[in-house]
């Protein structure tokens, strides 16, 4: 969800007002002290926070083909493979509110670099360990789970660090530079990984992974993003009186909670299902590759939309992509890989416009642990709706999963939209 525009900026009032205040408004030309000191510097500040990350992306890559190519071939089947990741994905959400929660206390910056720190530290040490010991599957968990603590504290931190390094003006463009960075990276990733454990072994994927959260955490520590004011830290209200104050917030968080919870299994289960029945190997190498190639091009068209009004922009997006769900199953191989290049393309861009806004309309002091809330009810809804696509796949196909994903993704976005305050989120004044 992501969104441009320099308009409505929405912030809580100080002084004495109390815990319950309301979020008064600001408009475009009255722009904030803060604004005016992350244009000065914010295109430096872009380039290296894009730069550290598209590494650090390299990297997850790379271990994301290195891990299960281990635990595979030293340590056991399937089942191995899944105690790690669950407790990876288990770890990674857990820590995503207390991962904001840290970023809104102590500075995004400052939280960022110390994870990259400790995941250069625990990866390293893990490739070390894999060259002079293979590790027990007990202590693969255990690094497991320590890494995806890592990352469910990072991702907040890095959706409220860049409203403090970005011109006002172009967040959404620097979103759309990060995001796309993020791309490139998670496509070249698995090719370097796959040649590396092919040629020196997975310890030698695990120490790329390491050498780029060095690479991440030098260009944090050159950052010199606009500080929250202590006061600011101090008069803001308690984060139940945020939510009471901005009733788009939870029908936003239902929404997302929704729809994924119906459609995040799809792609994890229904479609390799349904590629291997009908497409081939080439055929669901085709079709990730459309996906990946919309995605792409959703993010560099979204960098330059304007939404008036970003959330219903992002509505309609997302009921886009849900009708494109619905053509997977139905339309061949052509048509399965023009679907997910349509699917690939809305997504991308609701979710430029909905993020954006989200970083524009609630003041530095929270931004966080609103951001860690949103992640937490994406993340956490995966290895629920992958159970509920697996029962279904399991039931009725892999082609009826499509459909049914696609019609209850809809009555979520469609509940959403029905709401005033949802409608109403972040919009320009008369709009």
């Amino acid at each position: 969800m992501r969104r441009n525009r320099t308009g409505q900026v929405t912030r809580l009032a100080s002084g004495q007002a109390p815990a319950s205040a309301v979020v008064s408004a600001r408009l475009p030309h009255e722009r904030e002290p803060a604004a005016e000191r992350a244009a000065a510097g914010g295109g430096h500040g872009v380039r290296l926070l894009v730069g550290g990350q598209a590494a650090s992306t390299i990297g997850d890559a790379c271990y994301a083909v290195a891990l299960p190519w281990y635990v595979l071939t030293g340590h056991g089947g399937a089942a191995a493979l899944g105690t790690t990741l669950a407790a990876y994905g288990v770890a990674r959400a857990a820590a995503m509110p207390a991962g904001g929660l840290l970023c809104d206390r102590l500075g995004a910056s400052r939280v960022l670099l110390l994870v990259d720190v400790l995941r250069a530290a625990l990866i390293g040490a893990l490739a070390v360990q894999v060259t002079l010991r293979p590790p027990s599957l007990v202590a693969l968990a255990l690094f497991s789970a320590l890494a995806g603590a890592c990352q469910g504290a990072f991702v907040p931190g890095s959706y409220a660090l860049m409203p403090a390094i970005a011109p006002g003006h172009r967040l959404q463009r620097a979103n759309a530079a990060l995001t796309g960075a993020l791309q490139v990276g998670s496509l070249a990733g698995p090719l370097i990984g796959a040649a590396l454990v092919a040629r020196a072994g997975p310890a030698a994927a695990f120490a790329l992974d390491a050498a780029t959260f060095a690479i991440s955490a030098l260009t944090l520590a050159s950052l010199r993003p606009v500080a929250v004011p202590p006061r600011e830290q101090h008069t803001a209200p308690k984060l139940r009186a945020l939510l009471a104050a901005t009733p788009a917030l939870p029908v936003m968080l239902v929404v997302v909670l929704a729809g994924n919870l119906a459609s995040g299994g799809v792609f994890a289960v229904a479609l390799p299902v349904l590629a291997h029945q009908r497409f081939g190997a080439s055929g669901y190498g085709l079709v990730l590759a459309a996906l990946a190639a919309g995605a792409v091009a959703g993010t560099t068209l979204g960098a330059w939309i304007r939404a008036r009004r970003p959330a219903v922009t992002a509505g309609r997006l997302f009921l886009a992509q849900t009708a494109a769900l619905v053509l997977f199953p139905i339309a061949g191989l052509a048509g399965a890989a023009v679907a997910a290049a349509a699917f690939g393309l809305a997504n991308a861009m609701g979710e430029l416009i909905i993020v954006t806004a989200l970083q524009r309309s609630f003041p530095p002091a929270f931004l966080g642990r609103i951001m860690g809330l949103v992640m937490l009810a994406s993340a956490g809804a995966f290895p629920i709706s992958v159970a509920l696509t697996t029962a279904v796949v399991h039931t009725a196909g892999a082609a009826a999963a499509f459909p049914l994903a696609g019609a209850l993704t809809a009555i979520a976005i469609l509940f959403g939209l029905s709401r005033t305050a949802f409608r109403g989120f972040a919009a320009e004044p008369g709009a």
